[in-house]
């Protein structure tokens, strides 16, 4: 294969350029802007280079779909630079709602931008064949699209790590101080210079000449054919074996359900959509079929998901999440009535319908930020109204002690909105401001802790029950080990990654298994099991438990901590270092440990 020339790099970028200026430009002011930050190591001090990050960010999908779309409805030079103008008004506009406290603005900020950012790549796919072209150009072109962010981000990783490797040369072998800070300016050089603009010049010319293609990846039909749909049947069996458990038992759904659920739409509509070109062919035929039972079996499913996310959303409000799983919901039972009853089929409706959902919910009062907002505020008013808190719209303290549980409720609800919305809604409730008493701060408001004790509520996000079944041991860290009598020690631990340790004695190796009531030192020689030693740690958890004084953590004296073991050829001594622990109704659980194991071979010097 001949590797292409530096004249021919430069002649095919030019050419991008000259075909998406704007976007390639917003690429390289981005580029700048992130290296800027980067070297202010994110300072707290307002600024406007977040704004103008972001809305670089949001650029790079939007102004190619406006260009495209304007290729393909119009050669009017006049046109083409008037559609991308409107996107330049649409970015600056965005660029004036961004805060220049973002650093320390809530979480909605970025939220947002998210969603803005899913609306961008979504429009990318589906704005320039609204009008125009039949699902094949469409498929093929998304297919191109993903195929050069895939190939791209592999080129870039390997440009990274040859580039990272001359930098950590330059370190360790010349002494040229490199600050770690330089590896992640050069990802993003890489980022915004050349991934940008090798997927922008892998863009076919002629959109219109995609409707004729009908090349078809092997690879796309074994990864649809034989890896997602399997993954779909999987996802089936255990969730209607699930609905068969709610009918039986009479049961309402668990919340998580809901995430098997958007799983299992998930699996299923890519999977359909990557095979969807082969759907006519007679040899074929299962995948129309396949498509209509698909769709069918959704519908149930959806029914679940309401009945999931109404069971939280009853008890707890609204939030971003629980939103965005409802309207999920509806889009699915939207696009599963699509497929059944509409004769075109056309693929194009899945990104073009999720952009105008996405669009929809992450703006105006009706949109998931400001309904969830409004639906905890709402809670928290309910509350505090309860408990005489809240008293002609204004805050008081506490006349009396708040319930437990009202106390956790109401912790709850603040840091939520400390975390995500700020709290600005609430505000008014209050004789002073509750923004924070330091710009130095990561928060531009007080904490939630503090504002539950302007309320006269002790801040606690969980109850004492609760509490009550979490609880930890630990051993004194400067008591002393008596090693006497033995002459191997090594570390076990349970929770945590497993340890291998080699013995001194070279032509043996420890392997060390662990579980939650017992360690298993496996003895190796020759790559062969010589002997093994199973150490019960039952009387240990025992210990752990009876010494318990505190819901957090309590002192393991060393002696209760230690025990001993004896067998033929070993003797050993296991101390448990710490434990965390959980009790149920079967007794204590041990979530994780830390422990050292001292053993002695009998017979050996």
């Amino acid at each position: 294969m001949k590797l292409p020339s530096l004249s021919q790099i430069w002649s095919d970028y030019s050419a991008t350029f000259r075909r998406f200026p704007l976007t390639l430009i917003s690429a390289l002011i981005g580029t700048i802007v992130a290296l800027m930050l980067v070297e202010q190591e994110a300072s707290p001090e307002p600024s406007i280079l977040y704004s103008i990050l972001l809305t670089t960010i949001l650029a790079l999908p939007l102004l190619p779909a406006l260009k495209l779309t304007a290729e393909r409805n119009s050669n009017k030079q006049g046109s083409i630079w008037g559609l991308q103008a409107l996107g330049v008004v649409i970015l600056l506009v965005h660029a004036l709602s961004v805060p220049a406290d973002l650093y320390r603005a809530p979480m909605i900020h970025g939220f947002r931008f998210s969603a803005f950012s899913v609306a961008g790549v979504l429009l990318l796919a589906a704005l320039p064949f609204v009008r125009h072209g039949a699902n094949i150009g469409f498929w093929q072109f998304n297919k191109t699209l993903v195929f050069r962010v895939i190939l791209a981000e592999a080129f870039a990783v390997v440009l990274f790590s040859g580039l990272g490797l001359a930098l950590a040369a330059l370190d360790n072998l010349f002494g040229v101080d490199i600050p770690g800070k330089r590896y992640f300016e050069l990802w993003i050089l890489i980022q915004g210079l050349f991934v940008v603009s090798f997927v922008l010049s892998g863009i076919p010319g002629s959109l219109a000449e995609l409707d004729q293609v009908t090349e078809y990846p092997r690879s796309l039909k074994i990864l649809g054919q034989y890896v997602l749909a399997p993954l779909v049947l999987v996802y089936f069996v255990i969730l209607y074996a699930y609905i068969a458990k709610i009918v039986f038992t009479w049961s309402w759904p668990q919340g998580w359900v809901g995430r098997l659920i958007l799983g299992f739409s998930a699996t299923g509509i890519v999977a359909l959509f990557v095979l969807d070109p082969l759907r006519e062919k007679m040899e074929n035929s299962w995948i129309r079929k396949a498509s209509n039972w698909y769709y069918l079996i959704l519908l149930p499913l959806v029914v679940v998901l309401f009945l999931a996310l109404w069971r939280r959303i009853s008890e707890y409000g609204i939030t971003e999440d629980r939103y965005l799983g409802l309207t999920i919901g509806v889009w699915l039972a939207f696009i599963a009535g699509y497929f059944l009853l509409s004769r075109s089929k056309s693929i194009k409706m899945i990104p073009t319908s999720l952009f105008v959902l996405t669009l929809i919910i992450s703006i105006g009062p009706w949109g998931m930020f400001a309904v969830a907002e409004r639906s905890q505020i709402n809670r928290l008013e309910s509350m505090l109204s309860a408990d005489s808190i809240l008293v002609d719209g204004k805050i008081q303290k506490a006349p009396s002690p708040v319930s437990e549980e009202h106390s956790v409720e109401i912790s709850a609800i603040l840091r939520y909105l400390n975390d995500v919305h700020g709290f600005a809604g609430i505000e008014p409730w209050f004789d002073q401001s509750l923004q924070a008493d330091s710009t130095m701060t990561r928060s531009r408001y007080k904490s939630a802790e503090d504002v539950a004790a302007l309320m006269g509520v002790e801040y606690s996000l969980w109850t004492r029950a609760s509490l009550d079944k979490y609880f930890s041991v630990y051993v004194d860290p400067q008591a002393p080990i008596s090693l006497s009598g033995y002459d191997q020690m090594l570390h076990a631990q349970f929770g945590g990654r497993v340890t291998w340790v080699d013995s001194t004695k070279q032509s043996k190796v420890v392997k060390v298994e662990t579980d939650s009531v017992s360690i298993l030192l496996r003895f190796l020689a020759d790559n062969a099991s010589a002997d093994t030693i199973r150490i019960p740690l039952t009387t240990l958890i025992d210990r752990a438990d009876s010494v318990r004084t505190s819901i957090y953590e309590s002192l393991l004296p060393l002696e209760q901590a230690m025990l001993e073991f004896e067998d033929d050829n070993y003797k050993t001594k296991v101390v448990m270092l710490r434990a965390n622990l959980r009790r149920s109704e079967g007794g204590v659980v041990v979530n994780s440990y830390e422990t050292l194991v001292l053993y002695s071979r009998k017979g050996e010097d």
